[in-house]
């Protein structure tokens, strides 16, 4: 019975993508997790359910899988919360932002995210392009992402670039910024000394969107 109310619920909320199937790894689709996670979506009337997602950061929406079939998040307006594991999303404009709690206000990150082809995989290990070879490192975005990566059964290796853009809210007023050139324009000369002397002593990389929340971290703290 209670499969049975979930599914009732989902019947609402979610639509098949027209037909089409989808492996995990399709080429055209990039997912924010490494598979599809327990979810649990909280809906504005106070209503519940739960389901797998992944996050598709090309296309900007949440996917869940119904027997085998690969279905999209629809009817975002009655949506209150996904949570996807220990992270939280919220619909925004048709699309998701996961929202990060900081010590005052919250960053936003509007995942975008974009597979590059890099070549084809050897015998062992390495990738050939271009008349190439590189070693394949899988590297991590600090646990956010994996940035390179095969599709399983295939000698294919795919990176993963972002091109993320954060909201640093505060007392419920938004700083919109892409890049460290845009954060720092939000702030004060003598807090962009302060946040200057963070990023050395921190080293912190802007691509890595771990350290852009620890930066957003800090600034929250600057008076």
């Amino acid at each position: 019975m209670k499969a049975s109310i979930l599914y009732l619920l989902f019947a609402f909320i979610l639509a098949p993508i027209s037909g089409t199937l989808f492996a995990q790894e399709a080429g055209n689709r990039v997912y924010l997790f490494d598979s599809f996670k327990p979810a649990t979506v909280k809906m504005k009337n106070g209503s519940k359910a739960s389901a797998s997602f992944n996050y598709d950061g090309s296309k900007r929406e949440m996917v869940y899988y119904d027997k085998e079939q690969l279905m999209v998040l629809d009817g975002l307006e009655q949506v209150d919360t996904i949570f996807i594991e220990n992270r939280k999303f919220v619909p925004f404009q048709q699309k998701f932002r996961e929202v990060v709690p900081l010590t005052e206000g919250e960053l936003q990150i509007d995942w975008s995210m974009k597979r590059i082809f890099l070549g084809k995989k050897g015998a062992f290990g390495q990738v050939s392009h271009s008349g190439t070879v590189q070693n394949i490192n899988p590297g991590y975005l600090t646990g956010y992402l994996s940035t390179q990566h095969s599709n399983e059964g295939s000698n294919q290796v795919y990176s993963t670039v972002l091109k993320n853009t954060y909201y640093l809210v505060q007392k419920s007023k938004p700083r919109k910024f892409n890049s460290l050139k845009t954060f720092m324009s939000h702030f004060p000369e003598n807090q962009q000394t302060q946040l200057a002397d963070f990023i050395k002593n921190e080293k912190v990389d802007f691509n890595v969107p771990e350290d852009v929340v620890k930066l957003a971290g800090f600034a929250v703290t600057l008076e």
